[in-house]
């Protein structure tokens, strides 16, 4: 693969997936499925980076409504192998930043050791939290609902950034818990517990 040339990031949903997922598949293994159900469902898009018509990144992100806030959640992530270190994942971040311009805050979450991850976020103006940090700084049913909202319960840590630099994003994640909580409830069940039960029991 020649990953010398201009990048083109396209944005779309269930049309990109076919060439996400192999990408998806290759870095997360089965768990690539959770990002295919949230694309399958409606809620999700697709951002893939493209070099010389050939995939070499891809990104699932979505918008969501949880409580009084609206989140980003850039779900998952990843750049082909021999195309790493030149920047892809930070402007498929930047990308999908620019769709979701209209949220509240963005929302990432990885597993302790996932150095490349923990570097992207970190130079976008991430901010990491292990989820008990979290459950310290804006309460325990505040993360219960960001846990549901990301289905994030096999990750250790959440990357946060207000869109608006000069809000506090934890004050921010603190209104999650107003209002019902149907829309996140609804996503829950049908794109990570079902997806977990499917794999658990060795389903397709």
């Amino acid at each position: 693969m020649n990953c010398d040339g201009p990048i083109t990031v396209l944005i779309g949903g269930r049309e990109l997936m076919g060439h996400a997922e192999p990408i998806l598949r290759d870095f997360f293994g089965s768990a690539y499925r959770y990002a295919r159900a949230v694309v399958d469902y409606g809620v999700g898009s697709v951002a893939l980076a493209v070099i010389n018509s050939s995939s070499v990144g891809a990104a699932v992100y979505y918008g969501i409504n949880v409580g009084s806030v609206k989140l980003c959640v850039i779900y998952y992530i990843a750049v082909i192998e021999e195309c790493r270190g030149l920047g892809i994942g930070k402007i498929l971040m930047s990308s999908i930043e620019e769709v979701c311009a209209d949220s509240d805050a963005y929302v990432a979450t990885t597993w302790f050791g996932n150095e490349p991850a923990d570097r992207l976020y970190k130079s976008l103006g991430y901010v990491g939290y292990t989820w008990d940090e979290l459950r310290r700084l804006i309460g325990k049913r505040a993360v219960d609902r960001l846990l549901k909202a990301t289905c994030g319960y096999d990750d250790d840590i959440a990357y946060v950034k207000p869109v608006m630099v000069s809000n506090d994003v934890l004050s921010i994640l603190r209104r999650i818990v107003e209002g019902e909580g149907n829309d996140v409830d609804r996503l829950w069940r049908e794109t990570c517990l079902g997806v977990w039960l499917r794999i658990r029991a060795g389903l397709r």
